[in-house]
């Protein structure tokens, strides 16, 4: 059909859970690549922001406990790239019952926002509710990713008062600086699907190329 005139396939702004079916279903059928950019090139990026943080303050992602706030397109595939690479579940809260379920059945661990400001080292949220986060839930040391655009659960600025020691919302953490990347490397090696190891591949392709102490 219409796909043979395509070199690949670029799907953004499907609301969760349809998106993740559709994704599904024109990977089975097709020998082209196919890419939810909320999905994909968020988690590549996130990815790569949370191992150059880990750089930046000295720690290993593979020791320390991820929260996850939101769990929809994005949320769930930043959560389910996190535990791919760290080998630990991550800490995931939404208020949709179905979100739950299907991140247990990635592997994650169901939570609330209490818990994951209480238990979290690195929080990232996805939840589209500017403010969500309080001053007073952030603890001293942890890394907090307020991604939701254009207004953030919290600001970078409010977070680090209130004692984050990495913080950065969508402005800087956005997927722009991922899909561009990722297609170009698909279509250079003529792939024909977008895997998991290629946005592994991505997000540390971009801590590579992230200056000592910036994200």
């Amino acid at each position: 059909g219409i796909a043979s005139g395509y070199s690949g396939i670029h799907i953004e702004d499907v609301a969760s859970p349809e998106c993740f079916e559709i994704v599904r279903k024109l990977r089975s059928r097709l020998d082209i690549p196919v890419m939810q950019d909320d999905q994909d090139g968020t988690a590549a990026v996130v990815l790569g922001a949370v191992l150059s943080a880990m750089r930046a303050i000295g720690k290993d992602l593979r020791k320390v406990t991820v929260g996850q706030l939101g769990l929809g397109a994005a949320g769930l595939s930043i959560a389910n790239l996190l535990m791919h690479t760290s080998g630990n579940p991550v800490f995931g809260a939404d208020l949709n019952e179905e979100s739950l379920i299907r991140h247990e059945s990635l592997g994650g661990r169901r939570s609330t926002q209490e818990e994951v400001m209480e238990l979290a080292d690195v929080v990232i949220a996805t939840t589209g509710v500017p403010g969500l986060i309080s001053e007073k839930s952030v603890r001293n040391g942890q890394v907090v990713f307020a991604l939701s655009n254009p207004d953030p659960e919290i600001s970078p600025a409010k977070a680090v008062g209130a004692g984050a020691i990495l913080a950065a919302d969508g402005t800087s953490v956005n997927n722009l600086l991922g899909y561009p990347g990722i297609w170009k490397g698909a279509l250079a090696t003529r792939a024909n699907t977008i895997n998991r190891e290629m946005l592994v591949a991505a997000g540390q392709a971009l801590d590579a190329a992230t200056p000592a102490g910036e994200l």
